[in-house]
């Protein structure tokens, strides 16, 4: 992601402008994607207007944009202050095991003999997630539900594509003597009548099974169980703690109230304005004395437990300072300068920190 924005370029106004009805003037929702992806562009009442202008009139929203948007996601993603975000699982309540840069599917960027169907395409995300399951210990999938799990969401065009883009096709097949023996196991059971239900070793891959063994031999020498490194930051006490910050802290009437509950489900949705109490009152006052004193002293600048959660706090605390800039009623490009360098901060850091934001974008 390119933070400098120093180097930053203004976009071509009438380009923008043609874009947008070329958005507009689409036939099918496909193509208004692609204009989309391509451009960041749609369709705006706004271009009526012959004088608009977004790149000197557009204003940030920060309710949508900062408090319900990268406030939000800091909270309940990354230090995963929610009471359902504390283990991250699938919706079958298998766990992950680490996660993989898998890449965003786009026929332009594909051979055309691997171009998927429209209807298809929402499976490449599926795949994605069940290739990323732990499959030892709690909460894990064994290697024949997981076999199972892709032949049931996938279809031959999807399996077929994300084993191009892991460079696992063409090719002959070759795979593990675990996993042939598990296509073996399966074919036996579904076809018992049938002699010869090897899997065959050196021959072409073409069927959607033979697709499902190559990503399977691929997962085995991947992570079985979750080894990257995750921040303590959900645990028991940290939550009580920031519950009791809201519960004991004497506030000015003026001051709007928040869930008393708050991380738990409970709770309810949070509003923006609670987020802005929350990221610049609370969570602060909660963070600040469960990870920043040490016995009176700040804790240490290492990879310790104590030196770790003070690095999460320092990043979240950049967070929070660019958000109560954005809240603000007036404007300076001091100001702007300010906001523009603590949240480059809060980018930057997002991914050395917290592993697990790589796969889930604000």
């Amino acid at each position: 992601m390119d933070t400098n924005y120093s180097r930053w370029s203004c976009r071509n106004v009438q380009r923008m402008c043609d874009t947008a009805y070329a958005w507009r003037r689409a036939d099918t929702l496909s193509e208004q994607k692609k204009i989309f992806e391509e451009h960041g562009v749609r369709w705006s009442s706004m271009w009526l207007l012959p004088y608009w202008d977004p790149t000197r009139m557009l204003v940030m929203d920060s309710m949508h944009c900062i408090l319900e948007g990268l406030v939000h996601y800091h909270c309940r993603h990354v230090l995963c202050l929610d009471d359902a975000a504390s283990t991250k699982v699938s919706a079958g309540g298998f766990r992950h095991a680490y996660d993989w840069p898998w890449e965003a599917y786009h026929p332009d960027n594909v051979p055309s003999n691997y171009i998927i169907p429209d209807k298809h395409i929402v499976c490449i995300g599926k795949i994605h997630e069940l290739l990323c399951l732990a499959l030892e210990g709690p909460k894990s999938l064994s290697l024949l539900g997981l076999w199972n799990q892709l032949d049931r969401v996938g279809t031959l065009a999807s399996l077929r594509y994300v084993a191009f883009t892991l460079d696992l096709v063409p090719c002959q097949l070759h795979v593990s003597p675990q996993v042939a023996a598990l296509y073996t196991k399966r074919e036996v059971a579904r076809h018992s009548e049938h002699g010869n239900v090897e899997l065959p070793i050196g021959k072409e891959v073409t069927r959607k099974n033979h697709f499902i063994a190559l990503l399977l031999d691929w997962r085995l020498n991947r992570n079985l169980v979750l080894t990257a490194r995750t921040l303590p930051t959900n645990t028991p006490q940290t939550m009580r703690h920031i519950c009791t910050v809201i519960c004991n802290t004497k506030q000015p009437s003026w001051v709007n109230s928040v869930p008393l509950n708050y991380g738990l489900n409970t709770a309810g949705t949070i509003k923006a304005d609670e987020w802005c109490t929350l990221c610049t009152i609370f969570i602060p006052i909660a963070l600040i004395t469960l990870w920043g004193v040490d016995d009176g002293v700040a804790p240490p600048s290492n990879d310790s437990y104590e030196g770790l959660l003070f690095q999460a706090l320092l990043h979240s605390m950049v967070l929070f300072q660019a958000t109560m800039i954005a809240c603000r009623y007036t404007m300076t490009s001091d100001c702007i300068e300010a906001y523009c360098t603590h949240l480059t901060k809060w980018i930057q850091g997002l991914w050395p920190l917290f592993p697990h934001t790589r796969e889930s974008s604000p």
